[in-house]
């Protein structure tokens, strides 16, 4: 059941519960569908669990990629704080009204880059949760600003962070600047790997891409080895048989969730 209010301006909220949790998102149609798969228990079970395991009033929740807050108003539930970061203009007017009734969240419009500004390319229109910054949409494009992880990072005042990743396949581009997570007091790290997004942006014959995205997504688990075991996932016992199982012999490469936690 849900409750619907106000926030402000024309946008109401509604009370979804998931994961033991009661969390007000936007109340609007194109959502209620998922949000029935999402009270289901249907939609990332293992993240909501992890977030759960790691968060406390402690941490800072780094959310890169967070979409209309999800994970960014339930971590905010357990959190000591989070930092929303997301690039899709539809979702940052979502999150910053959700924002207003949460006074440890803060926003930062904007895509995990290396460079000043990006074009960022929605599916299907803004708000969907596949807009990304590789050339893979079907609609709309939009410039977004660029921030770097030192910019993302300051904002947890060097508390420790749990960093959550889900950037629809823009992961194998910035991979070089997410290995950085090793220089910060970071609990752990979720990142959401999209190989089937990323072979959708490479040129080429169909093998050619399917190894180059295997590579690839080897390259990018082993990115957190200086102070991180992992990567964990939910259904291979371990990175070179997601690779092969769940990449190479798919007829299209399958999504995983990376975890990453501090070696002991």
């Amino acid at each position: 059941m849900s409750i619907n209010a106000p926030l402000c301006g024309d946008l109401k909220t509604t009370g979804i519960s998931y994961a033991g949790r009661v969390v007000s998102l936007a109340d609007l149609p194109e959502y209620r569908k998922f949000y029935k798969k999402l009270s289901a228990g249907l939609w990332e079970p293992r993240t909501l669990k992890t977030l759960s395991s790691y968060l406390d009033r402690d941490t800072v929740m780094i959310d890169i990629g967070a979409w209309i807050g999800v994970t960014t108003f339930f971590g905010a539930q357990i959190a000591k704080s989070v930092v929303a970061v997301d690039p899709d203009p539809k979702c940052i007017a979502i999150l910053e009204r959700l924002a207003a009734d949460h006074p440890n969240v803060t926003v930062l419009e904007g895509a995990l880059s290396t460079q000043p500004s990006v074009a960022i390319h929605a599916v299907d229109g803004f708000g969907s949760s596949e807009t990304s910054v590789l050339d893979i949409g079907n609609g709309e494009c939009a410039a977004s600003p660029g921030r770097g992880l030192d910019e993302i990072m300051r904002h947890a005042a060097g508390s420790p962070a749990f960093v959550k990743v889900d950037i629809e396949g823009y992961e194998y581009a910035m991979a070089d600047e997410l290995a950085r997570l090793n220089d910060f007091p970071v609990r752990a790290i979720h990142m959401a790997v999209h190989p089937q997004l990323y072979e959708r942006s490479l040129a080429g014959n169909r093998l050619s891409r399917r190894l180059r995205t295997a590579v690839a997504t080897w390259r990018l688990g082993r990115r957190f080895g200086n102070r991180f075991s992992g990567p964990w996932l939910v259904k291979y016992p371990n990175l070179a048989t997601y690779i092969i199982f769940g990449v190479v012999f798919r007829v299209t490469p399958r999504g995983a969730d990376f975890l990453f936690e501090p070696k002991r």
